[in-house]
């Protein structure tokens, strides 16, 4: 009887184990962003509180600055499963959506609540909704990652002051159609070669968000930062389709809280520093120029109409009437 009771006992401490295993999960996310940057406090800010919401059951293990390959990579990744978690803009979906670039084309995005409201309408709902079914990437929530502007050795304040300047932007379809349109002369250069690229005048200006524009000194040889706010950007928290249905819908809300959470302090970190590089670069003898955008808008109608013949007769309207 004692040996019969004691394996009894055994077998019940064996399957409350394997219960115990089965619902412990490490999830995993990789990103582009590196430790530090308000997108890599926001993503460990969700794990603090993923941990602490699920009692310890789940986990987020993050790997920052490209550590599990390219953004293109990391989302192939999530696709086939072997990745939980990633970070990309919502404009920049069009590679997989290609209607997506109407939200990455200069002047569309008025500021981030115009970006969320271009998400929650019906025109992104449906690119969400494709995303889903078509590469299984769900969206979790989309977090703010700044605003594009300008530097150059003088000011820019209407688009003829971009005519014959070498003008460094990636090599982004939306921003090199931006540049032509303004009357610049894209230029490419790698990003870890810009500094030396606007020192050595092999280029006249470049454009990136206020943090990045700070952080890579780009104003050590750049005299005027102009507010030209071209493009604003998201990064949407997107996880496998497949990771997402094998969580319990209490551990779905968890995930969903804590990404909320996250996001609320990016988007707290990112436009605090936003606004304090303004008055920073001010303090530094840097001119800082805030031209009207209307002249700027003005120049893309072109391009606007192109989109539109590509994707419907008045979709940049109906998104520009979202503001």
């Amino acid at each position: 009887m004692k040996t019969g009771l004691l394996s009894l006992a055994l077998a019940g401490l064996l399957m409350a184990s394997q219960v115990s295993a089965q619902e412990a999960r490490t999830l995993r996310l990789g990103m582009q962003g590196t430790a530090g940057d308000p997108q890599f406090e926001g993503v460990t800010e969700a794990a603090r509180m993923i941990k602490e919401k699920s009692g310890g059951r789940l986990t987020l293990e993050i790997f920052p600055n490209s550590q599990l390959g390219t953004f293109t990579e990391m989302m192939e990744q999530v696709t086939l499963g072997e990745l939980d978690f990633t970070l990309n803009p919502f404009g920049g979906m069009d590679a997989w959506v290609p209607r997506a670039v109407v939200a990455s084309t200069a002047y569309v995005v008025g500021d981030f609540d115009h970006l969320q409201k271009i998400i929650a309408s019906d025109w992104g709902k449906g690119i969400v909704e494709e995303m889903r079914t078509q590469h299984k990437w769900r969206m979790v929530d989309s977090w703010y990652f700044g605003t594009r502007h300008t530097t150059a050795k003088k000011p820019i304040e209407k688009p003829a002051d971009f005519a014959g300047m070498k003008l460094r932007v990636p090599n982004s379809a939306p921003l090199l159609t931006w540049a032509k349109a303004m009357g610049a002369s894209p230029t490419p250069v790698a990003f870890a070669e810009v500094y030396l690229a606007l020192q050595t005048n092999q280029v006249d200006g470049q454009e990136n968000p206020l943090p990045i524009i700070d952080s890579m000194k780009f104003t050590e040889v750049q005299s005027h930062v102009s507010l030209t706010g071209h493009l604003v950007q998201d990064q949407l928290i997107l996880v496998s389709e497949d990771t997402w249905s094998a969580l319990d819908p209490a551990d779905q809300q968890v995930v969903m809280e804590a990404f909320e959470a996250g996001g609320a302090l990016n988007n707290k970190l990112v436009k605090e520093k936003e606004a304090s590089l303004v008055d920073a670069f001010r303090e530094r003898d840097i001119t800082v120029v805030e031209p009207d955008k209307a002249a700027f808008r003005d120049a893309m109608k072109p391009v606007y109409e192109d989109l539109d013949s590509k994707f419907g007769a008045g979709t940049v309207q109906k998104l520009l009437d979202l503001r």
